[in-house]
Formats: C-alpha cells, sequence, structure tokens
C-alpha cells in the first residue's frame, strides 16, 4: 500500500491492529506514525511505545503486547528491525499478527527494504504493508508542494527543482532544506 493511500484509510477512520512499514525514509516512518496517532488516539492520551530487539529480548517485547494494562486504554507498540527477534519470540509474534490484539496497534519497522526473511514473509501475508521508501523524482516534486505548502508559504517550479535537486535523495534532508 502506498503512504497516501494509508493516510486516506486513517482519515476514513479504518485503523488496522497491525502495520509493516517498510523502507527507509524515516520522514515517511514518522509521518504515518503521526497521522496514525492523531486518529488512533484522538483528543485521549498518546502512548507510543518503542521496542528494539537490541535493547530487549524477544520475549520481554511480546510480554509488553501482550499484557493488557488496567489504566491504559489505548497503546501504539512499534517494534523496530522485528526480524532480528529469535525463536520462540517470533512464532509468538507470526501469531499476533494472525490474531491482533485488541486496544493496541502494532507497527513494524523495517528500513532496509531487500531485506528477506521466512519471518518477514509471514509478517507480509498477514498484517498492512506500507511503502516507505524515498519517492521517486515525479513524486518528490508532489512531497516538495506539500512541505512547502504545510509551512503556509509558496514557491515557484524552479525553486522546488533547486530544493529536489539539492535534499531529493530523502524527504527529511527535503523537509530540512525547506524549513531553512
Amino acid at each position: 500500500m502506498k503512504i497516501k493511500e494509508a493516510i486516506g484509510s486513517l482519515k476514513k477512520d479504518v485503523i488496522y491492529p497491525i502495520y509493516y512499514l517498510k523502507g527507509n525514509d524515516h520522514f515517511l516512518q514518522n509521518f504515518f506514525i503521526e497521522k496514525l496517532s492523531e486518529e488512533y488516539f484522538g483528543s485521549s492520551k498518546i502512548e507510543k511505545i518503542l521496542m528494539l530487539p537490541d535493547d530487549m529480548s524477544g520475549k520481554e517485547i511480546v510480554d509488553r503486547i501482550t499484557t493488557k494494562d488496567l489504566f491504559s486504554a489505548k497503546k501504539l507498540f512499534i517494534i523496530r528491525e522485528p526480524q532480528k527477534i529469535k525463536g520462540k519470540a517470533s512464532t509468538d509474534l507470526i501469531n499476533i499478527c494472525k490474531n491482533p490484539i485488541t486496544d493496541c496497534v502494532t507497527i513494524f519497522l523495517n528500513d532496509d527494504w531487500s531485506t528477506r526473511s521466512s519471518f518477514l514473509s509471514k509478517v507480509e501475508a498477514n498484517v498492512v504493508k506500507i511503502d516507505v521508501q524515498t519517492p521517486f523524482a515525479s513524486d518528490l516534486k508532489k512531497w516538495t508542494k506539500f512541505l512547502i505548502k504545510k509551512r503556509g508559504k509558496t514557491a515557484n517550479s524552479y525553486v522546488e527543482n533547486i530544493l529536489i535537486n539539492m535534499a531529493g535523495d530523502s524527504l527529511v534532508h527535503l523537509d530540512n532544506e525547506i524549513e531553512k
């Protein structure tokens, strides 16, 4: 699914329990997570929990997702590089993908588009996958217009092209240049 389709679904109040963001554009990853947070939490307290397999065991990650909290209604779990989780915990995560837990949304983030593993293939087969690679040149023009407009500014197409040529390797760089 393209990022535009995913945001469109959120605006229609279609929120899936699990998302798989595949691609290395951190701007798009954060952009989607922020839009999801706005729609999912609304005016209630936002509780986002980032979990890194390098810092936590797979069992700890699974336990955090599966443990019900009596005081918190909604949680957003973000697991960066889930393919690093091995053993029973990876099987448990696949089972969570097949039978999602209510009252939480889980996001798997994988920066490397080319990474292939049995685990990621099973995740892709059971959840909504969103492409968060840096857009191609034709779409960078649209993103440039969007980012400029978001700041309440305008620019002609010459300036937009200069920005793309200077910082078009990722949306993070493009956003930073426009910010300046």
